[in-house]
């Protein structure tokens, strides 16, 4: 594909993710708000349906996002191809945005049920999102070289910079481009 048609397939995804995501938000507010669901224990007293079902919404939520993040890796690998692994990193990143949202969205479902020992749900948080934001980094790592080639090819694109190092119209800069020859381009070219 080419990389129009690349954007425009990350684009598609993009909007049907904020869709899905969207609606899931919808549902859940509705349902949270229905009075009848506040009141109705699920469980035990200690979980309302309400709260039950905000945790259903949320782990749907949670699953669209993580596969988005999986179906925007080949895309991204092909419109990122500066960057080796755009795809594995685009999932990283996926997964600790979805971690992130995932910690505020259960606590209200889970703390009931371990009290006194929220520091294990916390810490179990934290150790995911510190293995998935290193397995960013040390992917970002690993392309380094690649993305400063690229960067540094640019550059040198973008002011004339020829692969042998020389710029174009060195010659004009006073430095002959054969041995025994000196001044400018001009110059030598009145000459002759």
């Amino acid at each position: 594909m080419t990389q129009k048609e690349l954007l425009w397939e990350l684009a598609v995804k993009s909007v049907k993710t904020l869709l899905a995501l969207f609606t899931l938000l919808a549902a859940g507010l509705f349902v949270s708000g229905l009075p009848y669901a506040r009141e109705l224990p699920f469980f035990s007293g200690r979980l309302p349906v309400s709260v039950f079902l905000g945790a259903v919404v949320s782990a749907l939520a949670v699953a669209v996002f993580i596969k988005f993040g999986s179906e925007i890796s080949p895309v991204l690998d092909g419109v990122l191809e500066f960057l080796p692994g755009a795809g594995r990193l685009a999932r990283s990143v996926a997964k600790v945005l979805a971690l992130l949202f995932s910690y505020y969205a259960f606590q209200e479902a889970v703390f009931p049920f371990i009290g006194g020992f929220e520091w294990v749900y916390q810490a179990l948080f934290l150790g995911f999102t510190l293995f998935f934001t290193a397995r960013a980094a040390l992917q970002i790592y690993s392309s380094s070289e690649a993305v400063s080639r690229s960067i540094v090819g640019t550059l040198r694109s973008s002011f004339g910079v020829q692969e042998g190092g020389g710029k174009e119209g060195a010659d004009r800069a006073g430095k002959g481009g054969q041995a025994g020859q000196s001044g400018t381009a001009a110059e030598r070219t009145e000459a002759e």
